[in-house]
């Protein structure tokens, strides 16, 4: 038999999970429609998005030469970034007196077929960390074939 008191007790639990529930949504919606995101990767201007994912290009220059010892020019191949533009990044031999090399990268965003916004974006960027390293097998990689 089912006593007066479980049924309290169950419409309690109840309340409070439903509380618990609402809570939960609140502060979803509440952290979802505060996010700002400022590398215009929902941006509806076109040439945003392409200087976006020029910056993209530039940042994956860097990535890629710190992590691999890269200190002869090279570059990568076309990439999409996140918002749907393309980056085609290239650098120079890095300056191994200041640690600095020259990166060129053009962000591309095409919308439709005749509209085509193009962002070169020439930047001279400090290295951070050189490995000792050298790993020769990524030379064609980087030489772009």
């Amino acid at each position: 038999m089912i006593s007066q008191f479980d049924t309290r007790t169950d419409t309690v639990v109840l309340i409070f999970s439903t509380l618990a529930v609402l809570i939960a949504a609140t502060l979803s919606m509440a952290t979802i429609s505060t996010n700002h995101n400022s590398m215009a990767t929902d941006s509806p201007d076109a040439s945003e998005r392409a200087e976006a994912a020029a910056n993209a290009g530039v940042e994956a220059a860097r990535w890629h030469i710190e992590c691999h010892g890269r200190t002869k020019a090279g570059g990568l191949t076309p990439k999409f970034y996140v918002n749907g533009a393309v980056y085609n990044v290239e650098w120079d031999n890095v300056d191994m007196i200041d640690s600095t090399v020259m990166v060129r990268s053009l962000g591309e965003f095409s919308w439709g077929d005749d509209t085509r916004n193009e962002v070169l974006v020439e930047s001279r960027i400090k290295i951070e960390f050189l490995p000792t390293h050298k790993q020769e097998i990524l030379k064609d990689y980087y030489s772009g074939r």
